[in-house]
This record gives C-alpha cells, structure tokens and sequence, in this order.
C-alpha cells in the first residue's frame, strides 16, 4: 500500500514534537567523533570515539521541538536540530598532545548515551594547534525522501 503524500510527510512533523526523541526537554546533544564508520541505522553509541581535545566537549541543542520542513531542491523532508547561542562550533583552547582527526558527528540523548544519529564529515578535520576550530553549520537529518511503499 502507498501512503498518501500528506501521511508520509506528517512522519517529521511528529519526530519534532517527540519528547521521547528530537523535542526533548533536557536537550539532544552533538558530539564530534573520531572513528572511521559507515553511517547506517543499527549503529549504537558504543561503535564511535569521541573527539579529546580541550574544547571538544559535546554540545547540547535547543530543547523542545525542533523543525521540519520539505527542501525544495531535492523534495526531501528534513528536520534541523536547532543550534545552541554560538553554533555547531568547537575550537581548540589548549594545544592537544597529539593531533585529533574528527571524522563525522553524532546525535544523543541529553545523557550522551543514546544515539540518535549520525553523519561523516565530507572530509577529515585535524585538530593540533590553539585555535583549530571546526563549524558543523546547519546539522539536518533527513526522514523521508520519497514515497513509502
């Protein structure tokens, strides 16, 4: 059976005002990490290493219901997990004993226990000196992208 339009893009609508998950009330969190993966949705936290430098740590989003919405290039429906005052921005205040290379990101629970998701970066961040920073920009998870069958 396929789903009416209008059933399939309430699936986002609904995951925003989750309090269970996206909207919740002790906010999501965005962790940068380490490890080489290949994203797919039977990942769990334990498969990633979190990023160590002084300046790394995870940071938490905006409480409460996030957005959602249709992008009108590729007809996809994302949510954007609201960023905190500052951004999706870390940078490093203390020079690191040894090089960290930050290959992607990940989303929790406001324990950092639970993941929520998780995305590559298009390519490697090394962190090394005072200052090395990375910006992340816009963090948005894309539900659905076609019809549901």
């Amino acid at each position: 059976m396929l789903p009416i339009k209008a059933l399939r893009l309430s699936v986002g609508e609904l995951l925003v005002a989750d309090v269970a998950f996206l909207a919740a009330v002790l906010a999501n969190k965005i962790a940068l990490v380490t490890n080489s993966f290949t994203p797919n949705e039977n990942l769990t936290f334990a498969d990633f290493t979190l990023a160590v430098f002084t300046g790394s740590t995870p940071k938490a989003a905006v409480a409460g219901t996030q957005q959602a919405g249709i992008d009108p290039n590729t007809g996809a429906q994302t949510i954007t997990i609201l960023a905190p005052a500052g951004g999706w921005r870390w940078e490093c205040t203390v020079a690191p004993g040894a090089p960290v290379v930050v290959t992607g990101f990940i989303l929790t629970d406001n324990a950092g226990a639970v993941l929520l998701g998780m995305q590559q970066l298009t390519s490697t961040v090394t962190i090394s000196a005072i200052g090395d920073f990375i910006d992340l920009g816009k963090v948005e998870m894309q539900v659905v992208s076609r019809p549901l069958s």
